[in-house]
């Protein structure tokens, strides 16, 4: 199974949205809890780039510091 299989089907404290070409994945809410464990599957999203898909973009945050990503925009490879 592709890595981006198990995210559409594992859930977790994301959002996982498809769209013809691509998806997008973005934190739950906009809790720091969520935002912080969404930093945990952006990890595991750049380490599995290539798997399937590939990063188009991966937009930092503006009112949090740190460089936290809150939304990644995804190429899926058909």
């Amino acid at each position: 199974m592709a890595f981006i299989d198990e995210l559409v089907e594992g859930g977790g404290n994301f959002i996982f949205t498809r769209s013809e070409g691509g998806g997008s994945l973005k934190p739950a809410s906009g809790s720091d809890a969520d935002l912080a464990s969404f930093q945990n599957l952006v990890r595991r999203v750049k380490a599995n780039e290539g798997d399937g898909f590939s990063i188009h973009l991966d937009h930092v945050c503006s009112d949090r510091p740190g460089n936290l990503v809150d939304l990644l925009v995804l190429r899926i490879d058909d």
